[in-house]
């Protein structure tokens, strides 16, 4: 009796054995399975603009995609280079949602009226979060986005930028002399207090004839180099340099607003305006 109760021991100890190292051996395979790589999505970002090339005031839409959805959330945080300056866009991190594939990452570009040339704007798309890392494909590379960027160009605009060597305040205002308006305050966009200061008041759709560009007189006695930077409706850019004589004053001049205590205002450039083009002259 003794030796068939040892013979059921024995088996019910082998049935126990056989169970519970299947039961590892199931769950060494599942454990494997999740921490496969293979189970981690992969990253593409693709663009709406295949040119890389930009004018200031537009904006450019970079997708963020994965090929299979998580069930936790991964930010994408932007690293900022090259020459634009910051003033100049808005760029913000992008967080992919649970269960979703993709994400929008937009790159808007701001206009504005400053020649500046061609700048440059280089991005990198980074996952910062320690935890976050692990959960995309390990061979994952985000290729670094790089951007040219060119002046806003207004079709019906001139555009000048006006720019001096010393530290005081100048401006520049704007006079049509032409038939329709003779002798006549036509912009005021030149005279605050930046360096350079910046004026778009002749548009080709403005009486036709003369208009005249001049530096204000307040007094101050002084010699200065000055630059304005012209840029045409067709996107060219011209440049004048010159040496305004604040002791002899040789140039003519209008009258400047009553409000302003009249300061004599020189005439530096003209501005022939056709209707269909500018034609801007040193004097």
């Amino acid at each position: 009796m003794k030796k068939y109760i040892i013979f059921n021991l024995l088996g019910l100890f082998l049935l126990v054995f056989a169970f519970t190292s299947c039961e590892f051996e199931t769950a060494e395979q599942d454990t494997s399975d999740i921490v496969s790589p293979n189970n981690k999505p992969t990253v593409t970002v693709t663009s709406d603009n295949t040119t890389g090339i930009l004018q200031e005031g537009e904006t450019v839409i970079y997708t963020i995609a994965f090929d299979q959805p998580i069930e936790r959330s991964v930010t994408f945080t932007p690293t900022i280079g090259g020459t634009s300056n910051d003033e100049d866009y808005t760029i913000e991190a992008v967080t992919l949602q649970p269960y979703t594939t993709s994400v929008q990452f937009p790159v808007e570009i701001f206009e504005d009226y400053l020649i500046e040339g061609q700048e440059t704007l280089t991005l990198q798309l980074e996952i910062l979060g320690i935890a976050e890392k692990y959960l995309v494909h390990p061979s994952t590379v985000i290729a670094p986005i790089e951007l040219k960027i060119n002046d806003f160009v207004d079709t019906n605009k001139l555009v000048i930028n006006f720019a001096w060597d010393n530290d005081l305040d100048m401006d520049m205002l704007v006079y049509s002399d032409t038939p329709t308006y003779p002798a006549t305050l036509w912009g005021t966009g030149g005279a605050g207090s930046g360096n350079p200061e910046i004026d778009h008041s002749i548009w080709l759709d403005d009486p036709t004839g003369d208009y005249y560009v001049t530096i204000l007189d307040w007094w101050e006695g002084v010699d200065f180099n000055y630059t304005y930077t012209i840029m045409y409706p067709t996107g060219d850019v011209e440049t004048f340099t010159g040496t305004f004589d604040g002791t002899n004053y040789p140039y003519t001049s209008f009258v400047g607003p009553d409000s302003w205590d009249n300061p004599n205002a020189y005439k530096i450039l003209k501005v022939v305006n056709d209707g269909t083009k500018f034609v801007v002259t040193a004097l």
